[in-house]
Parts: structure tokens; C-alpha cells; sequence
């Protein structure tokens, strides 16, 4: 059973959501169409957004045109590979249920912590770049080799 758990924004989310309408200097009846609109007419303040409808308006409001999805799907693909290894690792995630929502984010924070702690580039899998993901696919995929 794969269920999809809605999580509310999170703090980093909200402040990115706040710094980019200032940026783009939107105005209010704007910014709370555009909420609204990314929200499914839910709601029309960021403090009740989801997690997932924070995201989809962060990447509109940075790349608009989607000139950088096909970057961003590539990454996407390596950090779901990476995810998916880490779940071999007996000492990392391996007895852990990976269809539960809830034991899936612990996984996460728990690969997050194991790559600031012994990772090559020493940062969360969401603030590396394309070049270090690949470095850290290779590391795990090692790790998980001795086993």
C-alpha cells in the first residue's frame, strides 16, 4: 500500500516563497491568486500549503519557462537511485518499511545525517548538485557492495 502523506510546508519553504515574492515584486491579490492557483483553490496563504504545492509554486517561480526541468528530472532520477540503495545498507535504512510515508522521511533525515557524517561532499542529498549526487551514488553503491 503506497500512501501519499501531505505534509504542511516546510519553514525553509515558506521564507523561499516569501524572499521570491519580494524579488518579483509581486503585488497581494497576485501572490494570493498565484497560492491559490498552486493550492487547487484551497487556500490562499502559504502558511496552509502542502509540502508537494510549496514545491510545484517554488519551481514556477524560479524557472517559469522550464528550461531546467529536464536538469531537474535528471536529478531527481539519481537522488531516487540513491534513496533506493540506501535502502540495501543493513546499518542505514535496510529494516525499515519503505511504503510507509512516515518511515520513508525518517529514511531520509537518517541518509542525510550518514552523508554529513561520512559523505564525500559532507551536505543534504537536496543541497547537492548534479556532479556531487553522482559522487554520493557512487560512495553508497560501494558501501553497499560490502555487504
Amino acid at each position: 500500500m503506497n500512501r501519499k502523506l501531505t505534509l504542511p510546508a516546510t519553514n525553509e519553504q515558506k521564507k523561499l516563497i516569501h524572499r521570491l515574492k519580494r524579488q518579483l515584486c509581486l503585488d497581494e491579490d497576485t501572490y494570493r491568486n498565484l497560492i491559490s492557483q498552486y493550492s487547487g483553490g484551497r487556500t490562499d496563504t502559504s502558511a496552509l500549503l502542502n509540502k508537494d504545492e510549496a514545491r510545484r509554486l517554488i519551481s514556477n517561480l524560479i524557472d517559469p519557462e522550464g528550461k531546467h526541468v529536464k536538469d531537474e528530472k535528471r536529478k531527481y532520477n539519481l537522488v531516487c537511485r540513491i534513496y533506493r540503495t540506501s535502502c540495501e545498507i543493513s546499518g542505514l535504512n535496510a529494516p525499515y518499511d519503505v511504503d510507509d510515508p512516515i518511515e520513508r522521511q525518517m529514511n531520509i533525515a537518517k541518509l542525510n545525517r550518514w552523508l554529513r557524517q561520512y559523505g564525500r561532499c559532507k551536505k543534504p542529498i537536496s543541497q547537492q548538485s548534479y556532479e556531487e549526487l553522482k559522487q554520493t551514488y557512487r560512495q553508497i553503491v560501494a558501501r553497499a557492495n560490502k555487504e
